[in-house]
Parts: C-alpha cells; sequence; structure tokens
C-alpha cells in the first residue's frame, strides 16, 4: 500500500489528470446554450448580506453526511447563508426530479445523475455564464464532460454546461481481507475467470462469495464491467453512455457479460435474495462478513474504514484476458441549478466553494470517498496508508494511466436505470429473462427514451 506522501502525489496527479477522465468521449468545452436557458441576467459570483436558505436536494444514504459537511463549511465562509440538505431515496429522486423543477418549491441545488428531458424541458440552468465568471472553463474540461449537452438535448461530451460535482466516484471490487486470505487469494485476480474461481473457492468454503443491492441497481455494475471485459474494450458502451446515433448494445457482448452474471446467480455466487437487498443493507452485511466480495463504488469506502479500519482492500474488476485492459465506470456527483432557483448565484458560488476549498475538498476524500474535481493546482487532500480510501484513489490514478474511465449505463438516459436496467437485471439473475432478451429489451427501451 502508498505511503502518505505517495497518496498525496496519487491525488495531486488525479487532479492534473482530469484531462483524461472519460477519455473515450468528446469533452470539447464552452460551446451552444440553445438546449436549455443561460440566465437572463448578468451573473455575479458574490453571495450578497441578506439572508439566504440554500437548499440542497440529494440523495440518501453517503450524500447526506457529506453534503451536510459541505454545507457548515460554506456557512463558515458566508455567515449570511444557511445551507439545509434534504434527501430522496436515489431511485425516487430519479423518477420524480423533473416534477419536482417543474413545480412551486424548488431546490437551488439538485443532484443529477441523468440529464435528459431536463434540458430538453428547460428545468436546468445552464451554468457557461458562471464557468467563465469563475474561470471552470479554465479547468482541465473532461471533468466535465458527462454533464455538456449538445444543441439537441441528448448527445452529451459536447455542448453548454448543466451540472457540476465536488468529486468523482468510481467502480470496483471490495473484499475482506481476513475471508480473502481464508480462500487463498493473495493478490487480486488478473482475469474474468481467475475472478470465478475465487467464487468458486469461497462457496465451496461455506462463504457467501458476493455482497451485492440488487434491489436498487448495483448488480448492474458488475454486469457492465462483464459486458466491457468480454468486449475487451468499452467503446461502443461509451457511444451508448453519450447517446451517439447508431449506438448499441444489443450486441454479441452483451450477451455474454450478461449470461456470466446469470451464471453467477445459479451458482449461488450471488445472495438467494439478492433483488431484496438495497444499497443501505448491502455494505452492512459485508461488514458482517456476509460476503468475501463486494462490487461497489468508492462513496462506500469511508463507511467500510470506520467499520473496520484496514480490514477491506479494493481493486479493480479483473479484464476478460491477462493483460488486458480494465475498466471502471465513473462520474461526478454532479448538482445541477434549476431554472427556477431563487438564489442561482449563491448556488453557484457554493459549487465553486466545494471544489477549491482545502477543506472541502478534503471532506470529499474522507466523507464522500470521492476523488476531487476541481482545478489542477488545487489542494491534494490526504488519506490514511491502508485505508479502503486510499486504495480507491490509487484505483482511480491506475486509470488515468490507462485511459479506462467509463461512464455509467445508469446514467445513458433519464430513466434507463430505474425503468429498465434495474428490472431487467433483476430478471436476469432470477433466471427469468435469457441473456439475448435482455440486451434486446434494454436497448428498444433505450431507444425509446431517446425517441428514436
Amino acid at each position: 500500500m502508498r505511503s502518505l506522501t505517495q497518496y498525496r502525489r496519487i491525488v495531486q496527479v488525479a487532479a492534473v489528470a482530469l484531462a483524461s477522465v472519460l477519455p473515450l468521449a468528446a469533452c470539447a468545452p464552452g460551446g451552444n446554450s440553445e438546449a436549455g436557458p443561460a440566465p437572463s441576467r448578468p451573473v455575479s459570483t458574490g453571495v450578497g448580506s441578506e439572508p439566504v436558505t440554500l437548499k440542497l436536494l440529494v440523495n440518501s444514504g453517503v450524500d447526506v453526511p457529506f453534503y451536510t459537511a459541505l454545507g457548515k463549511l460554506f456557512q463558515a465562509e458566508h455567515a449570511n447563508v444557511t445551507v439545509k440538505v434534504e434527501n430522496q431515496d436515489y431511485a425516487t429522486l430519479t423518477t420524480n426530479i423533473a416534477h419536482i423543477l417543474a413545480g412551486s418549491n424548488v431546490p437551488d441545488l439538485v443532484r443529477v445523475s441523468q440529464l435528459g428531458n431536463l434540458i430538453q424541458d428547460h428545468l436546468l440552468t445552464n451554468l457557461d455564464p458562471y464557468a467563465k465568471a469563475y474561470g471552470w472553463d479554465k479547468w482541465p474540461q473532461s471533468q466535465f464532460a458527462s454533464t455538456r449537452v449538445g444543441p439537441d438535448g441528448k448527445q452529451r461530451g459536447t455542448g453548454s454546461l448543466y451540472a457540476a460535482g465536488a468529486g468523482f466516484g468510481l467502480t470496483g471490487v471490495y473484499y475482506n481481507k481476513a475471508l480473502a486470505q481464508r480462500i487463498g487469494m493473495t493478490q487480486p485476480p488478473a482475469t474474468v475467470t481467475e475472478f470465478e474461481q475465487l467464487l468458486a473457492k469461497a462457496k465451496g468454503a461455506g462463504l457467501q462469495p458476493i455482497m451485492i443491492n440488487g434491489k436498487d441497481g448495483g448488480s448492474v455494475y458488475p454486469l457492465q464491467n462483464l459486458v466491457m471485459s468480454a468486449a475487451g474494450d468499452a467503446q461502443a458502451v461509451q457511444d451508448w453512455n453519450y447517446a451517439k446515433p447508431g449506438a448499441s448494445i444489443d450486441n454479441a457482448a452483451t450477451v455474454k457479460g450478461a449470461t456470466t452474471l446469470q451464471r453467477w446467480g445459479q451458482a449461488g455466487y450471488l445472495p438467494a435474495d439478492v433483488n431484496d437487498i438495497d444499497q443501505t443493507r448491502a455494505p452492512g452485511e459485508f461488514v458482517k462478513g456476509n460476503g468475501v466480495f463486494f462490487p461497489s463504488g468508492n462513496w462506500q469506502a469511508p463507511g467500510l474504514d470506520k467499520a473496520g479500519s484496514g480490514k477491506f482492500g479494493f481493486f479493480l474488476f479483473p479484464p476478460g484476458e491477462a493483460g488486458g485492459p480494465s475498466y471502471a465506470m465513473t462520474a461526478a456527483a454532479n448538482l445541477g441549478i434549476p431554472a427556477k432557483s431563487p438564489n442561482a448565484d449563491v448556488a453557484a458560488a457554493f459549487l465553486d466553494f466545494v471544489q477549491t476549498n482545502a477543506q472541502a475538498r478534503q471532506d470529499t476524500v474522507t466523507l464522500g470517498g470521492l476523488v476531487p474535481a476541481g482545478p489542477s493546482d488545487a489542494p491534494a487532500p490526504t488519506a490514511p496508508s491502508g485505508s479502503a480510501v486510499a486504495a480507491t484513489v490509487t484505483a482511480f490514478h491506475e486509470l488515468l494511466k490507462s485511459n479506462g474511465l467509463v461512464g455509467f449505463l445508469a446514467d445513458a438516459t433519464a430513466s434507463i436505470h430505474v425503468n429498465s436496467l434495474i428490472p431487467q437485471t433483476q430478471l436476469l439473475v432470477a433466471g427469468k429473462t435469457t441473456p439475448e432478451a435482455f440486451a434486446a429489451k434494454v436497448q428498444s427501451d433505450y431507444e425509446r427514451d431517446l425517441g428514436q
């Protein structure tokens, strides 16, 4: 494991190298504002002196203590501002966000995972004027790739900016070090085949091989990794994520990946009640020893470190062939400013603060488990050597060098995760649909969402 000095360098290099984040996407800065409204008045980088209540609407779970802490830091800098953090679970917020932003009780900042119709319906503020005012347009631009939307309101990676975040998520596989030792794992598996051999050993030893939350979409993470491993690259997936014309995942790689995940379910590598386990229960079960492996994201790392310092490791999902490329899903923890926000300038000041303030960046790592976004010369946070947090940042750094960071299938359209990926993956692991039918159904739902 890296020393603290090495870790500081890793985070700093990660910030400098954000120009390589999501390298498979086009990420030209600035651009067309036709897809949604820019502020109709000149923007300001000040917060004024009048009392302001800045309302944040975020996801339940890790988001709440994270943004509450960031809110307290912002309040300490601006005595006239009170930050109020409200939350909804991921599925509920994703489903209801358009209705909320079109209503009368609109937050000032909202956690956005998918943009889609929010841009087409002019429900989010075009942030290009704020990017110019704060100098975000001088930062490494590919950190904004996933929240730039073209004038058609659909294709991402280019166009105007509609959201920004404190840091980047990253997926991989956590492991219980003691249980991994029991099954003879001395180093992370080099291939999917080696990983499956470890799963079989865990099952044979009477252990639960994988803990995962199938109820709210955790099973989609290993599925996407298996698809990319089967393909040997991630270009088709990234094209699909960014709505490139003609993009499709109804292909041999998706069928092969889905076949593997279904086989894991049939072999008992997944919990028998996988489709009833949510993202709150899954890490708790893993901490209790119910699972040798836990595929999930870096947002889980602070909680795992708190529950058992030094007890949990993390590795990138293995490639299909030894020496092949490794990939991980990544996305910024994005906040958008609703078009009807009464405090847009203060909201933009908060977005700038969380990316540039030294303590906010430290909390992004320590509390959020995320790799900080922001300018390349921003203060570099630290983390204890041997911690799960440090391991996830090391992994992020490795993928920056290998161009292995890819967006989430779940973020391809506003409804694809809740209405298609979750239910279809549940059917898949339960043996109630075929891999071929899975691939075809998700693709048809995607085309429906895009109006193709």
